[in-house]
């Protein structure tokens, strides 16, 4: 499908290094580790090849029924079961019944979403995050997982430039300068790496019950008779779950000194 004038990043795709998989439901596990979402890609992949160069949806569903069960975060969100690695790096993943990898013959009829609504499905991202947004994202991060995790958390990206927006003004074309790639790298990989996230059934700003989420909230004034953090957004994104008033107070310092690196990178630049 060729993509639509009013969108010009293709978030999904957006180069060979990596794309995202939200949207089938990738991260939609208890355990949603990057380890056991690779392990996941790579057997459905390995799986789905074996039947051959056509290989038969109803088959590979059938077998691929008698994986072990995962526990999934929420039991009202899909997971499709043919979302795969697309390309022997194991760099992008997407939807193994794509009709660019079947010489053309597009197999989506036969998923649980069809073909009108994985062909013509955009996340609010597209519309939501600005092209500069979009743009820094997908030029900073060159990894399947990190980048799903980060493209689909609007606040997380959108606060962190609206705070650097109000101190200095944004070019497109110097994101992909190494130091300035390197300030927006440091920023999104607190995704993967945040001291202070929560050991339950959160995703991002999102906990999850069996059959339904709600934003998540942390409770400054009630727990502490302290005001909102300055960036209470950027925290609630990072599943931020804190025990005491100092946890808070390092948490902005680590989030104030990704600010500071991005902002003298950009300077220098």
């Amino acid at each position: 499908m060729e993509q639509p004038a009013r969108y010009p990043i293709h978030l999904c795709q957006p180069d060979d290094t990596k794309s995202c998989g939200a949207c089938c439901g990738l991260y939609n596990w208890l355990d949603h580790s990057k380890e056991t979402r690779t392990l996941l890609l790579e057997s459905n992949t390995s799986l789905f090849f074996s039947l051959g160069e056509t290989p038969d949806p109803d088959v590979y569903r059938e077998l691929r029924s008698e994986f072990s069960p995962q526990h999934k975060l929420c039991d009202t969100i899909y997971n499709c079961e043919f979302i795969g690695f697309l390309d022997k790096s194991r760099k992008n993943i997407g939807c193994l019944l794509h009709p660019a990898l079947h010489h053309g013959v597009d197999l989506r009829g036969c998923s649980f979403y069809g073909v009108e609504m994985c062909d013509g499905h955009f996340c609010p991202s597209y519309s939501s995050l600005t092209v500069a947004e979009q743009d820094a994202a997908a030029a900073a991060v060159d990894d399947w997982y990190l980048y799903g995790l980060v493209i689909t958390d609007i606040d997380f990206i959108k606060e962190f430039f609206n705070i650097v927006q109000n101190r200095l003004g944004l070019k497109r074309e110097l994101f992909t300068k190494p130091a300035i790639k390197k300030a927006l790298q440091d920023y999104f990989q607190l995704k993967e790496c945040w001291k202070f996230a929560s050991r339950g059934s959160r995703l991002g700003k999102y906990c999850f019950s069996r059959a339904e989420y709600h934003i998540a909230r942390i409770e400054y004034e009630k727990s502490w008779a302290i005001k909102p953090s300055r960036f209470d957004k950027i925290l609630v994104s990072l599943a931020s779950e804190f025990k005491t008033p100092a946890d808070i107070c390092a948490a902005e310092l680590i989030i104030e000194e990704k600010i500071n690196a991005l902002i003298a990178a950009y300077q220098e630049g």
